[in-house]
């Protein structure tokens, strides 16, 4: 995440507001009080089908035009709430000036884009522990996913969470995909897997659905190749598990191709599992009910949600019955879905945290 694409940023909210002042201005030259309830209610759900659009959808102009469009998003959100302060002011007071309207529009506005913008650069730790009968020791690791490095999150802000991870002195990482994207250089691809090979500890990788940049087209081209990748990954020394899995004491660590892949392998096609450890399947994408079901690890790992990133998308999420963020049960197996390290595209997230999950299992 360079200066000029903060500048971009920037500029792209500024616009968004102007946009959305010059309608109201508009509106309120309408004295029909269902016109401009109206006129309420389409102005907030503009918000949430942009929202949904630029995140959920991904179709080639969202990636061309996502900034100017998530600078309306964050406008339109932000009016949301200043109208319904408004509101609230003229139950108690008449005829409010209106140079205090565009007061409260303007610290909305700044309310709106600040905690977005900054909540997407600050990372925590979420400390989980699990117990079952098949360990026989305890163990500590560490699960992120969705960095998507070079994307939505400053350099600083990346090597300070993993100087935190390093200082944790897990048992092993396991990375959950999307650690890259599109918008990632070849150089910053390079750097982060540099900087994931110098952990004091194992590193486990599968592949998310923007790794190998499968959209490059909508945003130039792609910045480097499948096999860049695949060397930059393996070179240092972390481990790929793409349908395979690795046997760590009396844990077995199962890694699954992005269900978006055409070689993604059945279950059954996978080489016979160890029934008597801890199985802990991680993959990306955390929609497929019924591979869980079938599978019966003790705890699934994925990512890939954001938790929804722009608000109300989470509530929307959970309203179809997906699996959004924190913990699911399918039978004996705890879905873990975490909201993801960073967010993506878009240097703004104003559902949930940045998160990177740090796991004990004990007997």
């Amino acid at each position: 995440m360079n200066t000029m694409r903060y500048v971009d940023w920037i500029l792209s909210a500024l616009c968004g507001f102007l946009l959305v002042y010059l309608l109201n201005s508009l509106s309120d030259k309408v004295q029909n009080k269902i016109v401009k309830i109206v006129f309420f209610i389409l102005k907030a759900l503009g918000a949430t089908a942009l929202a949904f659009s630029l995140i959920a959808m991904g179709a080639p102009f969202l990636w061309k035009y996502g900034y100017p469009l998530s600078g309306i998003y964050i406008a339109l959100l932000a009016d949301f709430f200043a109208q319904i302060i408004l509101f609230i002011i003229s139950l108690f007071k008449k005829d409010l000036p209106k140079k205090y309207s565009l007061i409260i529009s303007i610290v909305a506005m700044l309310f709106v884009f600040l905690y977005g913008t900054i909540n997407s650069q600050i990372i925590r730790a979420n400390e989980l522990t699990y117990k079952s009968d098949k360990l026989k020791s305890e163990h500590r690791f560490v699960f992120l996913s969705d960095l998507h490095y070079g994307s939505s999150q400053r350099k600083d802000t990346v090597q300070n969470a993993f100087n935190e991870i390093k200082a944790l002195k897990p048992d092993f990482v396991i990375l959950g995909g999307d650690i890259t994207d599109e918008k990632s250089e070849k150089e910053e691809m390079e750097w982060v897997y540099s900087q994931l090979g110098s952990f004091d500890c194992p590193v486990y990788f599968i592949y998310g659905n923007h790794d190998r940049q499968e959209r490059g087209d909508y945003v130039g081209g792609k910045k480097y190749t499948a096999d860049e990748l695949e060397d930059a990954i393996i070179n240092n020394g972390l481990i790929m598990l793409v349908d395979d899995y690795v046997v760590v004491d009396d844990i077995v660590i199962l890694g699954r191709e992005d269900v978006s892949h055409p070689e993604r392998q059945p279950l059954d096609k996978l080489k016979s599992i160890p029934s008597d450890s801890y199985l802990i399947c991680v993959d990306h994408t955390p929609y497929q009910n019924d591979e869980i079901r079938e599978l019966k690890a003790d705890l699934q790992l994925s990512g890939h949600t954001h938790a929804g990133q722009y608000f109300p998308l989470h509530f929307l999420y959970s309203l179809a019955g997906l699996n959004v963020v924190d913990e699911y049960r399918f039978n004996d197996t705890t879905l873990l879905v975490s909201p993801g390290i960073a967010g993506w595209f878009y240097p703004f997230k104003n559902e949930s945290t940045c998160r990177y999950e740090v796991i004990t299992l004990k007997p």
